[in-house]
C-alpha cells in the first residue's frame, strides 16, 4: 500500500526543524548564513552566478582584476588549485561527475553562489537558526550578532556593499568581489513556515553561550581556523539537540503534555549554572566516548554499548512524532471548522497539540482517525495488506482508531525513518570525519569518540571565564587553567560526554571491577590525546600539578601573552 502524502507527512516544526536526511555542514553553515542575513527567512535570488569551476577561475584570471588579485594571472594553474580546494565546495570532487555546490562558507555571502540542488542543508539550517534565536537572557540575540560581524566582515551592515578600505583576507576579497557581479537577494517567505522554540531551551543557551565565548577568541585565531571550528561546534549541538528531543518528546507524549520542569520558564539548564549545565536536568544525554579511538578494545565495547543505547531510542521517537503531527493534523481540523480556536501565535505549539491526545477529545478524535482509516482501506483492504499489519487491525486486539492509524504508520514508514534519523545523528556527529563523536569501521559497530579536533574546540571554550571588567577590557573572556580531571567534570556535566565515568541513565549500571579497568584505561588515553593536541603536559607527578593551560593567556585587562606549555 502507497500512502498518501497527508499520511507519510512526519515532521512537525515544534519537534524539529531537520528533514532527517544526511547532511554536509558546509552545506548547513551555508543555509544558516542564509537566514542570518534575512533574520531567519531564506533568500530567494533575483540573479544567479554561473556554477562552474572554470567559470570562477576565469573571473579571478580575467586582466581586469589584475590589480585585485595581483599573481593568480602568472601562476593560472596554481590559482585553479586554489580556487578548487580552497574556495570552493564540491560535491563528488576528484571523480568524473564532480560539481559546484557553492562557495565554502568562509564568509556570509557565500550562500548567494550555491546551486541549490546541490547544497540542500534538510532543515539543518533553520534548527541551528532557531535554536539561537530562542535562547534565553539575550545571549542568542548576541550570538547572532556576533557571528554576522564575523561572518559578514567588509561589509556595510546598512547598505550590504563593500566598505573601502580595511585589511581583508584574500577569501573575503574573493566573496565580496564575486558579488559585486549579482543583483542583491531577497527574503523569501516559505507558506506554514513560523518561529518556533525548541524542545529544550536549556540547549539553546549552552549553545549561543559557546558561540560567545568561542568568538571572543576570533582575533586571535586564523579565520579558516574560527570558521572550521565553528561548523564542528554547530555541528555537535545540533546533534547533541536531536539526542535531546529523542528522549524529551516520548515522554511529553506518555504524559500528554510537557514535564514540569521544561520550558523557557521552568527549564533548570542553561550557562547560568556554570560548567555544571544540565546537572539537575532529568533529561541529561549520556554519552560514553572511547578516548583512544581504537576498536577492539574494552573502552571502545563501552562506548559502541553506549551508541546501540541511543539507536534503540529511535524507534520510540519516531512513534512519539508521528502522534504529534497527526494530532496537530487533527487540532488543524477542529480549528477550521471553528470547533476550537487557533492560537493566537498562529500555529499549535506540541504543548498545545498534545492536549488533544487526552481523554476530552477522545469521542472526536476517534471519529476523525476512523474516516482516515476508512480512506486507507478502501484502496488496500485487510486481506491485501502485508502479514505484519493485519493483526494491528483486527478489532480483538482492542486499539482504537487512532492508536491503529498510528501503528499502520510505523508498520509501513517506521524503518524509512529509523535510517534516515542515523543517517542524520552519522552526518551531524561528523562520522569517521576531523571533529567526530562517533565513528564505525568497515562493517563494524558504531561507537562513540572524541576527536581531537572536537576535543580542541571544547578546551578552548573551557578555558575561558566572563572578565569581570566586562566592556572596560577589549576581551569579554578571560582565560584560565583547568585540571585534567576538572576538564573531564565539565565534558560530562556540560556536554554528557564520559571519559572516565559511566552514563548510568543512559543504559549502564554501576560500573563493575572490569568496566573500572577500562575506565582507568581511557582516563589515560584521554590524557595522551590532551597531551597529542597542545594543551596539557606533565609538569610532575603531582595530581594538582597535572593542568591543561591555554596557548594564549588572556588576562583580565585584555592583555594577551603566549600560553606555558
Amino acid at each position: 500500500m502507497a500512502l498518501r502524502k497527508r499520511d507519510s507527512e512526519f515532521r512537525h516544526l515544534g519537534v524539529s526543524y531537520l528533514e532527517f536526511k544526511r547532511v554536509e555542514m558546509d552545506r548547513v553553515l551555508t543555509g544558516f548564513l542564509m537566514r542570518v542575513n534575512h533574520n531567519g527567512q531564506p533568500g530567494k535570488l533575483t540573479g544567479r552566478f554561473a556554477l562552474t569551476s572554470d567559470k570562477f577561475v576565469q573571473e579571478f584570471l580575467d586582466e581586469k582584476y589584475a590589480d585585485r588579485f595581483q599573481g593568480f594571472g602568472d601562476s593560472p594553474e596554481m590559482a585553479r588549485r586554489w580556487i578548487e580546494t580552497q574556495l570552493l565546495d564540491m560535491v563528488n570532487r576528484g571523480k568524473p561527475s564532480q560539481a559546484v555546490a557553492g562557495l565554502r562558507p568562509l564568509h556570509g555571502l557565500t550562500y548567494k553562489f550555491r546551486n541549490y540542488y546541490h547544497s540542500r542543508a534538510y532543515g539543518a539550517d533553520a534548527q541551528l537558526y532557531e535554536m539561537l534565536r530562542h535562547a534565553r537572557g539575550g545571549r542568542g540575540s548576541l550570538a547572532l550578532d556576533g557571528i554576522r560581524g564575523f561572518f559578514f566582515n567588509g561589509l556595510d551592515p546598512a547598505l550590504g556593499t563593500a566598505l573601502p578600505g580595511g585589511s581583508l583576507d584574500v577569501e573575503t576579497q574573493a566573496v565580496l568581489h564575486l558579488n559585486s557581479q549579482v543583483k542583491p537577494d531577497t527574503p523569501q517567505t516559505v507558506k506554514g513556515w513560523y518561529s518556533a522554540p525548541p524542545l529544550c531551551v536549556g540547549q539553546s543557551d549552552l549553545l549561543a553561550d559557546d558561540v560567545l565565548r568561542l568568538l571572543s577568541l576570533r582575533d586571535l585565531l586564523p579565520r579558516i581556523v574560527m570558521v572550521e571550528y565553528l561548523k564542528i561546534l554547530f555541528a555537535f549541538h545540533l546533534a547533541l539537540g536531536q539526542l535531546k528531543t529523542m528522549k524529551l518528546l516520548p515522554s511529553f507524549v506518555e504524559r500528554s503534555g510537557p514535564e514540569p520542569g521544561c520550558g523557557p520558564e521552568n527549564c533548570p539548564a542553561g550557562p547560568d549554572q556554570g560548567h555544571a549545565a544540565f546537572g539537575t536536568c532529568p533529561f541529561q544525554v549520556g554519552l560514553f566516548a572511547d578516548a583512544a579511538g581504537v576498536p577492539g578494545s574494552p573502552a571502545a565495547a563501552l562506548a559502541e554499548r553506549s551508541a546501540e543505547v541511543w539507536l534503540r531510542r529511535i524507534p520510540g521517537f519516531v512513534r512519539a512524532g508521528y502522534v504529534v503531527r497527526k494530532l496537530g493534523e487533527f487540532a488543524e481540523h477542529m480549528a477550521g471548522r471553528g470547533e476550537i480556536a487557533k492560537p493566537s501565535g498562529g500555529y499549535f505549539t506540541v504543548a498545545e497539540v498534545l492536549r488533544y491526545g487526552g481523554k476530552d477529545y477522545k469521542e472526536r478524535r476517534e471519529q476523525f482517525f476512523a474516516a482516515r482509516m476508512d480512506a486507507l482501506l478502501d484502496e488496500t483492504p485487510v486481506d491485501e495488506q502485508p502479514e505484519e499489519v493485519r493483526p494491528l487491525l483486527d478489532a480483538a486486539m482492542g486499539l482504537g482508531f487512532f492508536e491503529q492509524y498510528i501503528e499502520l504508520l510505523m508498520a509501513y514508514r517506521g524503518k524509512y525513518h529509523n535510517d534516515y534519523i542515523i543517517d542524520t545523528i552519522d552526518s551531524l556527529l561528523l562520522k569517521n570525519r576531523q571533529g567526530a563523536v562517533i565513528a564505525q569501521p568497515y562493517r563494524g559497530r558504531r561507537r562513540f569518540v572524541l576527536d581531537s579536533a572536537l576535543l580542541e574546540v571544547l578546551v578552548q571554550i573551557a578555558l575561558l571565564r566572563p572578565n569581570p571588567r566586562g566592556t572596560r577590557s577589549r576581551f569579554m573572556y578571560h582565560t584560565v587553567s583547568l585540571r585534567l580531571d576538572e576538564f573531564m567534570d565539565i565534558l560530562r556535566t556540560r556536554y554528557g560526554l564520559y571519559v572516565n565515568q559511566l552514563p548510568v541513565a543512559d543504559g549502564f549500571a554501576s560500573p563493575g571491577f572490569e568496566e573500572q579497568t577500562a575506565l582507568r584505561s581511557n582516563a589515560e588515553a584521554f590524557t595522551t590525546r590532551m597531551r597529542e593536541i597542545g594543551f596539557y603536559n606533565d609538569l610532575s607527578d603531582a595530581y594538582l600539578t597535572q593542568v591543561i593551560t591555554p596557548r594564549f593567556v588572556i588576562s583580565e585587562d585584555g592583555t594577551v601573552t603566549a600560553g606555558g606549555r
